[in-house]
């Protein structure tokens, strides 16, 4: 299974994610109530060790498109999903759960780098999003012989 999949399966696991919704990757549609999981670009490699094996990170954003307007009650519900979010996540990270990231991969912490905050915002609708990274030990059996094992 690849790491996306894996992160998607967890993020799938959250239970404030509304009537079962659509998760997508890398893709938000233009109507309420949608999320997305993206991939951004950081540095993988944190720290190299001597056996080969090394810390890696992945940095990501989940995000949803929201209704959004002149209805102040919406959008302190809309930050107000964020907050809840937020705390899912760290529960999560302080319970030791985690996505499955396969047998050379394991997650030590999933952390919440940004609060959840507004973009795009149009008259009708608004892509909310947080940040997040994901940090991992991947083992030197992983590349054992050159290759994957």
């Amino acid at each position: 299974m690849s790491m996306i999949q894996a992160v998607w399966d967890y993020f799938s696991t959250c239970p404030l994610l509304e009537n079962q919704r659509i998760l997508g990757v890398d893709r938000l549609g233009v109507d309420p109530i949608e999320y997305t999981i993206d991939i951004l670009p950081s540095e993988q490699i944190v720290k190299r060790y001597v056996d080969g094996s090394s810390i890696r990170q992945i940095e990501l954003t989940f995000s949803s498109r929201e209704p959004y307007g002149r209805d102040v009650i919406q959008n302190i519900q809309n930050s107000e999903f964020y907050e809840k979010f937020a705390d899912w996540v760290e529960q999560n990270d302080d319970a030791g759960i985690y996505p499955d990231f396969g047998k050379w991969k394991t997650v030590r912490s999933i952390q919440v780098i940004s609060s959840g905050y507004a973009v795009e915002v149009t008259e009708k609708t608004s892509r909310y999003q947080i940040q997040l990274r994901i940090t991992y030990l991947q083992s030197w059996r992983y590349f054992k012989n050159g290759k994957r094992d």
